[in-house]
């Protein structure tokens, strides 16, 4: 019991910090779209990215167009509810090596604690979700759920990696 709750422990905290760099991943392409290094097309891009999410937790998970039908509305509210926090931590966490360094002792503890507080928001609002999902699909089902979504932020930080080792004409 112990091993089995520090397993999926450890687990949350990866999927935090995964959740984390995936917020960095995206302000910095909004910085990009800001700045008009990127293209007209991101948002299409970022609907095929979905779209690809979509497919490949479907595919691992193998929902049964019940489950299906009575899971994804819960998953969609879950993943709006992760992106209204990303926002609100990346505005209260956008500072750069500058601003940390002439930061006080007393400001770099508040931005530290109010760093501690989104996380723990970020783990309650999955154990919220981990306890709605476990009452639409049986628990290995959720489990496979929660590979998929680790599988899936692999490959697309596989992806990135990847296209910023390519040479500049190759990349579209």
């Amino acid at each position: 019991m112990k091993t089995t709750y520090a397993k999926t422990s450890v687990a949350s905290l990866l999927l935090i910090l995964a959740m984390l760099m995936h917020s960095n991943l995206l302000s910095a392409q909004q910085e990009q779209h800001k700045n008009g290094k990127q293209g007209k097309n991101s948002g299409a891009k970022h609907e095929k990215m979905e779209a690809q999410k979509i497919a490949f937790i479907t595919q691992e998970v193998n929902f049964t167009p019940e489950e299906a039908k009575v899971f994804w509305p819960i998953y969609n509210e879950c993943e709006a509810k992760k992106q209204e926090m990303r926002k609100a931590f990346k505005k209260s966490d956008n500072l750069s090596k500058d601003a940390i360094a002439k930061l006080t002792e007393k400001e770099a503890t508040q931005v530290l604690d109010n760093q501690l507080i989104e996380a723990q928001k970020l783990v309650d609002l999955r154990k919220e979700y981990h306890t709605k999902f476990k009452s639409v699909l049986p628990a290995v089902k959720v489990l496979k759920l929660y590979d998929a979504e680790r599988e899936f932020q692999k490959m697309l930080i596989d992806k990135i990696r990847q296209h910023k080792q390519m040479p500049p004409e190759n990349k579209k």
